[in-house]
């Protein structure tokens, strides 16, 4: 090796080893402005911070709302690794260069522009307000199969004056159309499409004029709710039962007043009357099941004119409930006298009673066949009563 190519191997040492000891510089790590609108004559303050291991020059761009670069300024980070860069638009130089009434913006860095932090600020050269920068964080929710409820965050600079309003937009799939001005930031939306997708922006309005949108948000409503046909309900079934119950009370009020003028004249069959008592009403009752259903109505009978089933059943009870007491002490006291007629009475078939018959209607006849079927009438009775119950 030569001495020449001996010099060329030590300057590239030299340069790879200087690349690699360079620092690689982490820029501003923060910058903001002391308020978000300045007027014509005012001072702008910068501020930030930088790493520990950063050099403390800090270098800051200005541009117009055109984009156009218009001032350089510059500032050193204290032990704090803090800076604070102040632009005095007041000196006849910067009046010139911030002359334009909007948005400008700073940028602020170490060694190159594109690793710094930038931000944004409103400027106005006579201090009249600019044009609100645009909402921010709009979010939507669908909160039915008809309504979207939307919510923002004003915007952070309101262009040196007070807030108008928001204008609202929805698009429904033909475009971005105007649909309410508010002054809240949340909105319900309704009247809407079930199971459709619909997208949403917002513009911050103040007397500047209208601001950029927001950000676009999108939300689908709900599916209708699913509907399910309930068959039309009558009160026939209890109608039905009310007049049932109605019929027996007549009909067993029919036959003890049938029995009692049969047995007017004869003192000894005074003493007997038919068992109407509550075991044989539930009886009867449980020969049809329809009926059973009436035993929670309670007093009052619905469907039957406050018709109060108690005030007919229960004196009927307490009436017979004496001449029970009788029976039982004469029946005791003939049951030997009575041992042969009982004997022929059993031998004598009763006709059982069909479910067809028991739902025809005749409730007194049924009453009749029960009372002899348990010896309580006799074979003549039963032939005498019948015939009378079947007289129209």
């Amino acid at each position: 090796m030569d001495k020449q190519e001996l010099y060329l191997s030590v300057l590239l040492s030299i340069i790879v080893v200087s690349l690699t000891v360079i620092p690689a510089y982490a820029e501003v790590t923060s910058l903001k402005t002391n308020a978000p609108f300045y007027k014509g004559g005012s001072k702008i303050y910068f501020s930030g911070t930088i790493l520990d291991t950063d050099p403390p020059n800090v270098t800051l761009l200005l541009f117009d709302p055109t984009d156009k670069f218009i001032s350089l300024a510059s500032g050193i980070a204290d032990s704090n690794h803090t800076f604070q860069i102040i632009v005095d638009t007041s000196t006849s130089d910067n009046q010139q260069k911030f002359s334009i009434k909007g948005t400008y913006n700073a940028t602020a860095f170490i060694a190159t522009k594109e690793n710094g932090k930038t931000v944004e600020f409103t400027f106005s050269p006579d201090g009249s307000p600019v044009i609100s920068s645009p909402p921010i964080s709009l979010t939507t929710a669908a909160a039915s199969s008809t309504e979207i409820d939307l919510r923002w965050t004003s915007p952070t600079n309101t262009g040196g004056g007070q807030l108008a309003g928001y204008k609202i937009e929805r698009d429904d799939g033909t475009g971005f159309n105007f649909i309410q001005n508010t002054l809240s930031t949340s909105y319900q939306d309704t009247g809407l499409t079930s199971n459709k997708l619909y997208s949403y922006r917002v513009s911050a309005v103040n007397q500047a004029g209208t601001s950029n949108p927001s950000n676009v948000a999108t939300a689908v409503t709900f599916s209708p709710p699913s509907t399910i046909t309930q068959p039309p309900t009558t009160d026939q079934s209890q109608t039905s039962v009310d007049d049932l119950i109605k019929k027996r009370i007549e009909d067993a009020k029919r036959l003890q007043d049938l029995i009692n003028s049969k047995n007017s004249g004869s003192p000894t069959v005074n003493s007997k009357v038919i068992q109407l008592s509550e075991k044989m009403a539930v009886d009867d009752i449980a020969s049809n099941p329809g009926v059973q259903k009436s035993n929670a109505l309670g007093n009052n009978l619905p469907g039957l004119g406050g018709f109060n089933a108690n005030s007919v059943i229960y004196p009927i009870i307490s009436l017979v409930g004496a001449g029970i007491v009788g029976s039982i002490l004469y029946l005791k006291k003939k049951r030997n006298q009575s041992a042969n007629s009982t004997a022929k009475i059993s031998e004598i078939p009763v006709p059982e009673v069909s479910s067809e018959q028991k739902d025809d209607g005749d409730h007194a006849m049924m009453i009749l066949k029960n009372r002899l079927a348990k010896g309580e009438i006799t074979v003549d009775q039963f032939k005498e009563l019948k015939e009378e119950l079947s007289e129209p």
